[in-house]
Order: C-alpha cells, then structure tokens, then sequence
C-alpha cells in the first residue's frame, strides 16, 4: 500500500512539475524582456526573477521525491513533505 501511495504521490508531482514549468518560462523571459522598461524597477523585476526560480527549484523538489513523507499541517490536515521526501 505505501509502495502504491509513493506511486501515487510521483506522478502527481510528475503533472503539477510539468504544468507549473510551461508558465514558469513565460514568466522568467518576459521579466527578461521587460529589463529596458523604465516604468519597472529592475529590484521589481529582480524579485520577479528570485521567485521564479524559487517556484523552479520548488518544482525540481517536487520531481525528485523518493519516498513517502507527509507532515502535519494546520486544520489537523497531513500534507506531502517535499523537503524531505527526496533524496538523502
């Protein structure tokens, strides 16, 4: 049954890794193309690009769980644990 959940849990994050990074591109070179607009703050369009790659390593996490490992969450609610799910 665990072998079956782990399954489980892989090909979800399989699909929202996926879905998540075709957005994620269109974001990051746009904030690119937006670097010669003067009416954006380049610290704006630096923490446009430091979130991005935060949600890019979040995604990379995600495709790299290994194991099952969930941790409670607020409103007595289990969640998958993608810090420490992955590899050792």
């Amino acid at each position: 049954m665990r072998r079956e959940k782990l399954q489980g849990v892989l090909e979800m994050a399989g699909a929202i890794c996926h879905e998540i990074n075709q957005p994620l591109q269109t974001i990051l070179g746009y904030s690119t193309l937006f670097e010669d607009n003067e009416s954006i703050s380049p610290g704006d369009l630096l923490e446009i690009k430091k979130q991005a790659i935060r949600i890019g390593d979040i995604t990379r996490r995600l495709s790299n769980i290994t194991r099952y490992k969930t941790l409670e969450y607020p409103g007595d609610t289990r969640i998958i644990d993608i810090w420490g799910s992955g590899p050792d």
